[in-house]
């Protein structure tokens, strides 16, 4: 006779068994029923080295599988021709076409005679012309269109794959490694442009009119850590399993600012510059364990007049700040940790100028444990709350630095909210209700991006 123990193990193993297969048959049955998606998800990874984040489009015939640098100021997604395999649903689109109009807000042409018909290099086809501020050139290359294979979701699995036709890209003869920093592994660039009818959100939600015209991102704080996310359609947002509820009522609302940048900008691939196609937020102030940080926030605007100052980034890692701003946080961050938290300052670490012996900051759920700094944003009483994981980086064992950078007296903009700042953080952009929505930390409540999904 089995002991009762031994009876006890087995009724736990057979409920385990069947809540495995109710929930595989559950999943199956809604994916099933999905013929028209609601939403779309795509992992996001990370590069510990350059800091850059990225996914990997499934695209043409046979499959291409492009990693693709996130810029969520970005106009275009671009792809590395040389690393783009003939697809049999790749078509170029044509030279004075409405499309090309449409997509280029212009005509302009290209030839290319060298060798068969290939992406990058076919006649009479429409041409888009872009400055990459880093190498200080202009990136020229044709617009094409092909087959993306996406995964649909209802916020907590990926169901059924679709192919989305006539996904718009830019090709050109491109080195990636030179576009961002030496290292990378990119093939290309994925655009996420607010204004952008080339973006990826607002090309998904064209293909499906009921697909609403917003998306959500969740970045992962290391590639050791599983995948992060973008979500595209909204939410619900599940983080399984330490956060069951949808994560979507965590967030905060502000409104995305409509702004005019100066003259002086070339779109899209920049770490310093702004655009139309950035997401622009009107911080009202900054404080530090609910003091208020004292600057001339005249700052926040470009000369008075009309230009908001603070953009978020993903193509920046960490968050640069106006000269003056800059200061001004570090003199009272400083203070605070000492006063407060005892902590010790230690030499700088560039481009950091705050640095700290971590041997008696305390680790929380959170990250360190250091002061609390606050964005105060229109419209909310409740600011975007800044947790050590967001704020300090590790620059050597037993030292943290503040992660803010000084971006000098005279930057194009005053904040950039850099990724490093983003990290495990859910950030809805609804394109609609022109809105962006921000959870602060998921770690806050036991949750991280990584755990949106198994990829």
């Amino acid at each position: 006779m089995a002991s009762s123990s031994s009876s006890s193990s087995l009724h736990l193993f057979f409920l385990f068994l069947i809540t495995i297969v109710s929930a595989f048959i559950c999943v199956s049955s809604n994916a099933f029923k999905q013929t028209k998606p609601n939403a779309f998800i795509f992992p996001v990874k990370k590069n510990d080295t350059t800091h850059q984040f990225y996914t990997t489009l499934d695209m043409g015939k046979p499959s291409n599988y492009m990693n693709m640098v996130i810029d969520l100021g970005g106009q275009f997604s671009w792809l590395d021709c040389n690393q783009y395999n003939i697809s049999s649903t790749y078509r170029p689109i044509r030279c004075m076409s409405a499309k090309c109009n449409a997509t280029t807000e212009g005509f302009t042409c290209m030839d290319c005679l060298d060798g068969p018909p290939r992406p990058g290099c076919t006649r009479d086809t429409c041409a888009f012309s872009s400055y990459n501020p880093e190498t200080e050139m202009s990136i020229f290359g044709v617009v094409g269109e092909d087959t993306i294979r996406v995964s649909s979701t209802d916020g907590r699995f990926s169901l059924l794959d679709f192919d989305i036709r006539h996904f718009s890209f830019a090709c050109g003869d491109i080195d990636f490694s030179s576009v961002f920093d030496k290292g990378s592994a990119s093939q290309g660039i994925l655009g996420l442009g607010r204004a952008s009818n080339t973006s990826v959100a607002t090309q998904l939600s064209s293909a499906f009119k009921h697909v609403h015209n917003k998306f959500a991102l969740c970045l992962p704080s290391s590639k050791q850590f599983y995948f992060g996310s973008i979500f595209v359609g909204g939410g619900p947002y599940y983080f399984l399993p330490h956060y069951p509820d949808d994560a979507s009522k965590l967030l905060i609302k502000t409104p995305l600012i409509v702004t005019n940048p100066p003259n002086n900008y070339h779109p899209p691939l920049s770490r310093t510059d702004v655009s139309s196609q950035d997401y622009f937020i009107d911080v009202k102030g900054i404080k530090i364990d609910g003091k208020q940080v004292s600057f001339d926030t005249s700052l926040l605007w470009l000369n008075g007049e009309g230009f908001v100052e603070t953009v978020i980034s993903t193509v920046n890692y960490y968050t640069v700040l106006h000269s003056a701003i800059y200061k001004a946080l570090v003199r009272d961050f400083v203070k605070e940790a000492a006063t407060n938290k005892k902590m010790k300052r230690v030499g700088s670490f560039p481009p950091f100028g705050a640095c700290f012996s971590s041997e008696n900051i305390k680790n929380t759920m959170t990250g360190p444990a250091v002061p609390i700094i606050d964005l105060v944003v229109k419209g909310n009483n409740v600011p975007w709350r800044i947790y050590g994981a967001n704020s300090m980086v590790k620059v050597k064992k037993n030292v943290l630095c503040l992660g803010f950078v000084d971006g000098g007296s005279f930057p194009i903009t005053s904040i950039i909210l850099g990724g490093h700042l983003l990290e495990n953080s859910l950030l809805e952009f609804d394109l609609e209700s022109s809105m962006v929505g921000f959870s602060s930390s998921l770690l806050f409540h036991n949750a991280s991006c990584s755990q949106s999904r198994v990829f």
